[in-house]
């Protein structure tokens, strides 16, 4: 028994188009673990951080400043994953680790790293230093 061209071709085509329409699920997406000591709420650099460093660290750390330029548009990069001047290779900002950050030592008056901050001896409230801890624990974002 022969087998017709046209119905060969229809075969054909027909496994084509069953498998050019196949549902491309694309890699198996599993969202990693939430840790639940971390708090639920994003802090906000822009709004929340910095506003803390404007009040109480951009009076000793204006733009040509001492080397470290704590104004709003600067504040960030400054920060931020870069090399301690004064405690390299510490950094001053690690994102997610506040204890291996220059800058929550300084500000809780670590003996670890020099002069506390601010040197007046007027310490952030409570609250602000949570701020700055959460902020660094989420990841330190410039959002």
């Amino acid at each position: 028994m022969r087998s017709h061209p046209i119905r060969a071709g229809v075969v054909l085509l027909l496994l084509a188009m069953s498998v050019g329409c196949a549902k491309d699920e694309g890699p198996l997406f599993v969202p990693k673990p939430v840790d639940p000591e971390l708090p639920a709420v994003t802090v906000h650099f822009s709004t929340e951080v910095l506003p803390i460093f404007t009040e109480h660290c951009w009076v000793c750390h204006p733009p040509m400043g001492n080397g470290m330029d704590l104004s709003a548009e600067n504040a960030y990069t400054e920060l931020v994953n870069v090399t301690s001047v004064n405690w390299g290779p510490a950094v001053r900002v690690a994102p997610g680790d506040p204890d291996a950050s220059v800058l929550w030592h300084k500000v809780n008056y670590s003996p670890d790293f020099g002069l506390g901050m601010p040197p007046s001896g007027t310490a952030l409230s409570n609250a602000e230093l949570e701020t700055i801890r959460v902020w660094i624990e989420q990841g330190a974002l410039n959002n």
